[in-house]
């Protein structure tokens, strides 16, 4: 099982959200059709692989945007709303990763950015940035035998 199904595994498990998986620009075609709110999984650009005697592991660095939509001349009090509904997404989606034993727990500070107007579709939210690092990776016994 790959991080991303992982991920998606995950999302689907919350209730009333779209799950993109792609590049910002694709992602942003894709919001177009798509029913609000989403979690946007953006394409990773790095990470690391953590080599153990057993064991190969991925902890790529990962980039989440929980979306939803918003008026094109919104105001500040309605907005919010919307970003605190955002941000409670990222919570729920934070627990439940750390629930879900497929990851190392996720502790101290998580930053989070505040988007508005970045897509085409009229949305705001949040964006975190975190590293998921895999439990279970790929057995080194077994993937020698498969070279």
């Amino acid at each position: 099982m790959t991080v991303e199904s992982k991920i998606k595994s995950i999302v689907e498990k919350m209730e009333g959200l779209t799950y993109i998986f792609d590049n910002w620009q694709t992602a942003n075609v894709k919001l177009d059709s798509a029913q609000l709110p989403a979690v946007i999984n953006v394409l990773p650009i790095s990470g690391k692989f953590n080599l153990g005697r057993q064991q190969l592991k991925d902890f790529p660095s990962c980039m989440l945007a929980f979306v939803d939509k918003t008026e094109f001349d919104f105001n500040g009090a309605d907005n919010d709303k919307i970003i605190e509904s955002c941000k409670d997404r990222a919570k729920e989606f934070i627990i439940r990763v750390n629930e879900s034993g497929e990851f190392e727990d996720i502790e101290g500070d998580i930053n989070y950015s505040v988007i508005y107007d970045r897509m085409d579709v009229n949305v705001t939210g949040i964006v975190i940035s975190i590293t998921l690092k895999e439990t279970k990776g790929v057995n080194l016994c077994s993937y020698r035998k498969n070279l």
